[in-house]
């Protein structure tokens, strides 16, 4: 009895360690294929977001996106200055700061700690890039939802900040 049970214990394992590697496949076929397929897009409008952001909407003539806590944007290379516009909504920001990072093909470019809601202009100095095209990414330290801060608010999403146009220098 005992020898069926260890057959048993090891079909379990070597099933479960089958089931992770065909997750993990998947998961990378499917990153691929996203980043394969921005590309592309990227070659026709110069940008794509890639994951982590709402739709867009408007402030008046600013088109922008709220990203969740990760976002990330590929954009074609155009110069060694990136300038990306970010913002804010968050009613409590002066006493509850935002901290946030910009990375540029998995390098931190940029770190700051957003306390006011007022749009604001971050160069990147993109220069040592070599790659056609640059993944940007922004990580929220804190994350936020409008339903928990303004009375009567339905909106339930879940709030890093607001990225706005990005253009070059």
């Amino acid at each position: 009895m005992s020898k069926i049970k260890k057959i048993s214990k090891y079909n379990i394992l070597v099933i479960s360690i089958i089931i992770f590697i065909l997750f993990f496949i998947g998961a990378s076929t499917y990153v691929s294929i996203n980043y394969l397929t921005a590309k592309e897009k990227v070659k026709k409008f110069e940008l794509e977001n890639l994951y982590g952001f709402y739709g867009p909407e408007e402030e008046g003539s600013i088109t922008y996106n709220w990203t969740g806590k990760e976002a990330v944007k590929i954009v074609k290379k155009m110069g060694d200055l990136v300038y990306v516009n970010i913002g804010n909504d968050k009613p409590d920001i002066e006493e509850e700061s935002i901290d946030f990072k910009i990375l540029v093909n998995g390098e931190v470019k940029y770190t700051g700690l957003m306390n006011s809601n007022e749009w604001q202009v971050i160069p990147i100095d993109v220069s040592d890039v070599g790659d056609d095209y640059l993944m940007i990414k922004f990580i929220t330290g804190d994350t936020w939802k409008s339903a928990d801060l303004v009375e009567d608010s339905e909106d339930k999403r879940i709030l890093g900040i607001k990225t706005g146009m990005v253009y070059w220098e």
